[in-house]
């Protein structure tokens, strides 16, 4: 009871008038100082209040409709009584501020400027989509081959068809002549384009894969982990075209090699066990993680292939006036069937991709996003000092 008489008392010493007007003070009493404190002013009751602990869910209606939010920062709120009184008529357009370089600065900028051009031939230049640049590459290209083969079979005489290498040693002529060399850069064309497709690869590691738990992939290598961090500094290594030829020959080779031996084993009645890969080899280092190149083809070299492979080279190098028809349709079959399997696939592997998102799409909205995004609200009720009645201090 001594806080509300010390309340009383305190309030029968102020002098009624505004709520906003200090209090004059009583000259020649005591007063205890009162330290003024900010009330909590609740909008309809106190249970209304948010809390530390509450969170209320994102209004994505505001986001899609862009309407401003209702409770606007105050530079907004000056930026927007400011503008407010100007109608919209009559409202300049802002200025805006563009810093232009002088001539000493674009002279300066020139040499840096072309090297900077030149470093980004040809991804500079306005070409066409890659499906497009493809198909435009392989018809020139059969068109070309065309034009040698017309050449070719123009200067042999219609009796000597067939004959061509007596015919040389009769007329006394040089068979070598510019048909050959482009015969062989179109080909040789078609066989590079063709390595490039099949040696585009990303590589991965798989950190958490050792050899005690490896993936089951014929792409991967064991590799030693970096037992450093690479610096953003420094660049990361790139695998260069003359290398990744030097792999698929090496590939090749060993490819004909084990079926050289895997031919006389046959013959020979011998067989070896194959060691089980899950088990670790004895002597290798533990800090050996899995590394897995997966194949990456571009679009450009896909559809190259697709219209002219160094199976339509040599089809055309087999060409000629007698069995054009029979090549034409080969050529033809050739091309179709291989588009065909491109497209099959690409469709295969989009729908795998559909349905691992969709797995992935059911799993969040069914037990991720409603255990992460939950609404939560607290309800209190607070009570002051003064309201609290001590029966044994009356």
């Amino acid at each position: 009871m001594s806080l509300r008489r010390f309340a009383q008392a305190n309030n029968a010493a102020n002098v009624p008038g505004s709520p906003h007007s200090p209090a004059p003070r009583v000259t020649g009493s005591t007063q205890t100082p009162v330290t003024p404190r900010n009330r909590v002013s609740y909008v309809h009751s106190p249970s209304a209040t948010p809390s530390i602990s509450s969170s209320t869910p994102f209004d994505w209606d505001a986001v899609r409709s862009r309407r401003p939010p209702p409770y606007a920062s105050p530079l907004s709120a000056k930026r927007k009584s400011r503008t407010s009184t100007i109608p919209d008529g009559v409202r300049p357009a802002p200025k805006k501020v563009v810093k232009k370089k002088s001539v000493v600065e674009r002279i300066t900028s020139l040499p840096s400027e072309i090297m900077f051009e030149i470093s980004l031939f040809p991804h500079n230049l306005p070409m066409p989509p890659p499906r497009t640049s493809g198909w435009l590459i392989g018809s020139a290209m059969h068109l070309l081959h065309l034009v040698l083969r017309v050449s070719q079979v123009r200067a042999t005489a219609d009796s000597d068809i067939g004959w061509e290498d007596l015919y040389w040693e009769r007329s006394q002529q040089s068979w070598f002549d510019w048909t050959i060399p482009m015969t062989g850069v179109l080909l040789a064309a078609s066989m590079l384009n063709a390595m490039h497709l099949f040696t585009q690869s990303k590589t991965y590691r798989l950190h958490r894969r050792t050899k005690a738990d490896p993936v089951s992939s014929p792409h991967t290598t064991f590799v030693t982990s970096p037992a450093r961090m690479r610096t953003p500094d420094e660049p990361s290594p790139m695998v260069s075209f003359k290398t990744r030829i030097l792999r698929v020959v090496k590939a090749v080779l060993l490819f004909l090699w084990n079926c050289f031996i895997s031919f006389w084993k046959f013959l020979l009645g011998i067989s070896t066990a194959t060691p089980s890969s899950s088990s670790p080899a004895r002597g290798a280092p533990a800090d050996q993680i899995q590394q897995l190149e997966v194949w990456t083809p571009g679009e450009l070299e896909r559809v190259l292939f697709s219209v002219y492979s160094p199976v339509h080279a040599l089809i055309w190098m087999s060409t000629g006036p007698t069995n054009w028809i029979l090549m034409t349709a080969v050529m033809g079959a050739v091309g179709v069937q291989t588009s065909l399997l491109v497209q099959a696939y690409e469709a295969l592997l989009k729908d795998r991709a559909i349905l691992a998102a969709e797995v992935m799409h059911e799993y969040n909205e069914g037990f991720v996003y409603p255990r992460i995004n939950t609404v939560k609200k607290d309800a209190a009720v607070m009570t002051h000092q003064s309201e609290m009645v001590n029966v044994w201090e009356d």
